[in-house]
């Protein structure tokens, strides 16, 4: 089959990678906006510096002291630190928050990344990483390689996938002490790397065309995957753009194993990330404005919609991770982070850069993140950084519903929504909506029209009313809406329900 992949690029010397699939096109920002110097690491073993930041709302960011590092996947450890790629070195580098100390650790081997048309390509592509065995480990999905680098010397030890399991791109550590992979690739394959180094493979069956992207185990009898297909259509030759989200037992699984697809029927969009939390799964649709809710017990899927970023078309979710009653997930092209809360049907967005970005070439490619105790950690390739979220900051406003936040209608028919804004605001807040009725969660059939589109400053409690309208030519089912506050820099998002008969 032709190798597509999500966040692969090709060729890495533009500033706007441009993958296509037929009528379907996936953008993806790989490189700074101006040339990369293209430095190598200056030494063979562990390089250390110190690396400032620079806090913004509830986003504290570390700039990189050597520019065009590419910092991608990146993983918390279990003493406050963090590990990340970089693509660029390539390797891995140790940061320590509390005092920024900053330790580089050399992939060796590799030739020095290359300057091609004024612009630096990166001689490795890393999206999967982990603790393991005690070592940091990261996929060279490219290279075919599973790169080991000891925090202790900077020993490097490598596993070739290049047979049986090509293109690795995920990483996880398995309940029975192995490390587990995705092979980016079709047939379907898992890859298990033991301790000692040694490599099985595991096919797949009955995946057809879906490539495996991401593995999370729940415990040692039950895992998750989450697969993307990107074949043509035999007649219209568009892009399928759909996959699945597939369940299986770990334990005592040899050379194959055939999974059970979860909530079938239902059409996802390229779900490129799934986390399980309190009875539900979560996963990221990479070519949507929202992500989506599965609850295992009922069988039953819910659309969270996001909000709607003006000229960026879709917010494009890329990964999502759940733990202590929150869901997390960045967004890709509208450069932001996002925070569910299940409890309250509420969702927080962070913006990624200290200004709100207005078009797609300020995008930072903030693809990867990981969920540490009071933080949400992200890299960005392009602006050469890496930050997280601080859990517990509080913007000053919020908004959640005032009564019931659901509601049954036929075509044709309306309902009304209170809603309350509480805290304090010293700026401007405006409103906005979204829905979950297309892939870019604009309301088409569904009118919704808050009381207000201002909200000037004040304290709380401010009363939000919203009238929703359902269309005529609108199908029966479940929808979504968001009703947006922010200030800018944080988004504030209620989300009410509307049951179509």
């Amino acid at each position: 089959m032709t190798k597509y992949g999500i966040g692969r690029p090709v060729l890495a010397v533009l500033v706007l990678a441009l993958v296509v699939v037929a009528s379907f096109a996936v953008y993806e920002i790989y490189n700074s906006s101006g040339p990369s110097p293209c430095l190598p690491y200056q030494s063979n073993g562990p390089v250390r510096s110190q690396v400032a930041n620079v806090t913004f709302g509830g986003v504290t960011e570390f700039n990189l002291p050597v520019p065009g590092r590419d910092p991608n996947a990146i993983v918390a450890a279990p003493d406050g630190s963090v590990w990340f790629a970089e693509m660029e070195g390539p390797g891995v580098a140790h940061l320590y928050p509390n005092n920024g100390t900053l330790v580089e650790y050399p992939w060796p081997g590799y030739a020095p990344p290359i300057s091609i048309g004024g612009y630096c390509s990166p001689q490795a592509t890393t999206f999967g990483i982990a603790l393991w065995n005690g070592r940091i480990w990261g996929a060279d999905e490219y290279n075919n390689l599973i790169v080991g680098v000891s925090p202790n010397d900077g020993s490097v030890v490598k596993v070739n996938t290049t047979n049986g399991a090509p293109y690795p791109y995920w990483l996880s550590v398995g309940p029975d002490g192995a490390l587990w992979f995705t092979s980016d690739n079709s047939p379907a394959r898992l890859g298990r790397i033991e301790p000692n180094l040694s490599m099985s493979i595991i096919d797949l069956e009955g995946l057809g065309y879906d490539e495996p992207i991401q593995l999370t185990f729940v415990n040692s009898s039950l895992a998750y995957l989450a697969t993307i297909n990107k074949q043509e259509n035999a007649t219209t030759k568009a892009c399928i753009c759909t996959g699945h989200i597939y369940s299986f037992d770990p334990t005592g699984v040899s050379s194959t194993v055939t999974p059970t697809v979860v909530g079938s029927g239902h059409t996802l969009v390229l779900p490129t990330s799934v986390a399980y939390s309190d009875g539900r799964l979560w996963v990221a649709q990479h070519d949507a404005s929202s992500v989506i809710s599965y609850d295992v017990a009922s069988g039953e899927w819910t659309d969270y919609p996001t909000t709607v970023v003006p000229n960026i078309g879709v917010t494009l979710p890329l990964v999502i991770e759940a733990g202590g009653g929150e869901v997390w997930f960045n967004e890709h092209y509208a450069n932001k982070i996002a925070l569910l809360n299940p409890a309250t049907e509420t969702l927080t967005e962070y913006s990624e850069s200290k200004t709100p970005i207005s078009n797609y070439t300020q995008i930072q490619n903030d693809e990867s993140i990981a969920l540490a105790p009071g933080r949400l950690w992200f890299s960005s390739i392009t602006d050469n950084y890496v930050g997280f979220v601080n859990t517990s900051y509080n913007p000053g406003f919020n908004v959640t519903t005032s009564g019931s936040d659901i509601a049954t209608l036929g075509a044709g028919g309306s309902a009304s929504f209170a809603l309350k804004v509480s805290g304090s605001w010293s700026a401007q807040l405006s409103v906005n909506v979204s829905d979950s009725e297309n892939l870019q969660s604009i309301p088409k059939s569904i009118q919704i029209v808050p009381s207000t589109s201002v909200i000037q400053p004040g304290v709380s409690p401010f009363d939000l009313g919203v009238k929703v309208t359902v269309g005529q030519s609108l199908g029966q089912g479940n929808y979504t809406i968001a009703v947006t506050v922010t200030n800018g820099d944080v988004a504030q998002i209620a989300y009410i329900f509307v049951v179509v008969t």
